[in-house]
């Protein structure tokens, strides 16, 4: 982040920047939230996309875990940029490093968590199922 700010300070205004956010994979709802990042940054005033291709974050079309954020720079607006950005994509990355973890620490225990949980659910429903089949009580 350092890096592009410091490229970004000595480019003329109105230069294209481009920036590829590279992930270890492309998770569910990584489309979604490009789409999001898109949505926060067009509604950004004073931001501008490039003239031909008028968004700011696209996926990869290849279908890499990459996303493109394009944009012009006036002012400086990396650091903008970044925060919105990690709003949107760091929160899902941070909710699996605790399952990537465990998987890490224990191998094969994400397998059981996810048995037990599934057993618990069934036998949730098991347990509820004959109140709610059983015939409702004539009141006297």
């Amino acid at each position: 982040p350092d890096t592009v700010t410091a490229l970004e300070e000595s480019l003329p205004s109105s230069s294209r920047i481009l920036v590829g956010l590279v992930f270890a994979e492309r998770y569910d709802g990584f489309e979604a939230d490009c789409e999001r990042a898109e949505a926060a940054l067009q509604a950004e005033a004073g931001l501008s996309t490039w003239p031909e291709l008028q968004r700011f974050v696209t996926p990869d079309p290849d279908g890499q875990p990459i996303a493109w954020v394009s944009y012009q720079s006036s002012p400086v607006w990396w650091t903008f940029i970044l925060i919105t950005l990690g709003g949107i994509f760091l929160l899902p990355i941070l909710s699996v490093l605790p399952v990537w973890i465990i998987d890490k620490l224990f191998p094969g225990a994400m397998d059981m968590i996810i048995m037990v949980v599934m057993l618990m659910v069934v036998g949730g429903i098991m347990l509820f199922m004959p109140k709610m089949l059983a015939p409702a009580k004539e009141e006297k």
